[in-house]
């Protein structure tokens, strides 16, 4: 049986043909999760056709089992609405029986395909990623709809988890207690996330006395969602103390430069690197080399980073939304906004080697329930139940 899937992703399609994803989150990696229950996979999502746009590689996103039903390719709510008409044409266009539809929801392709085929009476699964209230909660984005969007958003994810045949949630209380599912619904929690035990370390990683300490964060600067003016303003903040860091951050977007513009009058230009998007492996490198990890996100799903990051056994500080006290020890959850605490929990962590190398330790062993030998047994059982119920 083939796979409908509908995302808010974007990408890039060549003149040859060959499809390519915009920011490396839905590549043909990811979908080798699907090829295991699914003959074929049509991605159903927004795709620029153009030779010259710049893009990795390694983030090849089609094959001879994965196929693209172009969307026109549109970047936020005033492009939206100029192409509304036709995105819903294309859609009702390509309802096919037979099929298993997922949608990727929150995001107005999953939500609209959803709507289509609860009218014409086809079953559908959703994968609940986020959360759009808190995406748009006060601080995390700026827009003049912010309001609007965070009631409409929410109103309309509810909706959709509500009428699905069956749900998979990348958390495992949080979203399902915002956004439930209805009686006697199939539903189950796995993490977006791939981690091959294969490539980590054997045990949580030792932190010893140094002169400067490596921190790391990772996350899009195209939002603020992660919070990188805090992050900034802690490591200022650190260096009045004499407590020394060099922090790293990976991830592209618009506000980098602003960023840059920050870390400049924050006197602190030498201590940190924007390396942007980067490969797999020099992700993985990075890793290696921290010493301790930040997230302080404004908000948040299940943060596949975060995991990654715990997987290879290191100590970690997050903020108190969405799926990161999950996670996280308490110990080391902070308000989100508060760049005084991220820097005394800094400070405590570096100072008290005791304390960092016992939450390395329990990181790494709470991570290996997110191996993906053992997650992808919860997808395919969702998977699986689409596949039983599709007439």
């Amino acid at each position: 049986m083939d796979l409908v899937f509908c995302t808010e992703a974007r990408f890039v399609r060549r003149s040859s043909g060959v499809v390519y994803s915009i920011d490396g989150g839905l590549t043909n990696s990811l979908w080798e999760r699907y090829l295991r229950k699914f003959g074929h996979v049509y991605v159903m999502a927004r795709v620029l056709l153009d030779d010259d746009y710049p893009i990795n590689d390694k983030y090849l996103a089609s094959n001879e089992r994965v196929s693209f039903i172009d969307l026109p390719y549109y970047v936020g709510p005033i492009q939206y609405l100029k192409v509304r008409r036709k995105l819903n044409k294309i859609v009702a266009a390509n309802l096919m029986s037979g099929c298993v539809y997922i949608c990727r929801v929150p995001g107005e392709i999953g939500t609209l395909m959803a709507r289509h085929l609860k009218k014409n009476g086809m079953p559908y699964g959703v994968e609940v990623v986020g959360d759009p209230w808190d995406v748009f909660a006060p601080g995390a984005v700026r827009h003049p709809l912010r309001v609007y969007f965070r009631y409409r958003g929410t109103h309309d994810l509810k909706q959709t988890v509500a009428q699905a045949n069956a749900a998979l949630y990348v958390t495992e209380y949080q979203l399902q207690k915002r956004y439930p599912i209805s009686n006697s619904v199939f539903s189950i929690s796995a993490s977006n996330v791939q981690i091959c035990s294969c490539n980590l370390p054997s045990s949580g990683k030792k932190l010893y006395k140094k002169k400067e300490y490596n921190l790391l964060s990772v996350g899009s600067l195209e939002q603020m969602y992660k919070a990188p003016d805090v992050v900034l303003q802690a490591l200022a903040l650190l260096k009045t103390r004499g407590v020394n860091c060099k922090l790293t951050w990976l991830g592209e977007g618009k506000h980098k430069e602003a960023m840059r513009k920050l870390a400049s009058t924050l006197h602190i230009s030498n201590d940190v690197i924007f390396k942007g998007n980067v490969s797999r492996d020099e992700v993985d490198e990075t890793l290696r080399n921290t010493d301790l990890f930040l997230l302080v996100s404004r908000t948040e799903g299940l943060p596949r980073a975060l995991i990654e990051a715990m997987a290879m056994g290191l100590p970690c500080i997050g903020t108190q939304v969405g799926g990161i006290p999950e996670l996280l020890d308490e110990q080391v959850l902070i308000p989100v906004d508060d760049s005084q605490a991220l820097t005394d929990k800094i400070e405590f962590l570096l100072n008290h080697i005791e304390a960092i190398d016992k939450q390395a330790s329990r990181n790494y062993e709470f991570a290996k329930k997110y191996y993906d030998s053992i997650l992808q047994q919860k997808r395919e059982s969702f998977y699986q139940y689409l596949i039983s119920i599709v007439k």
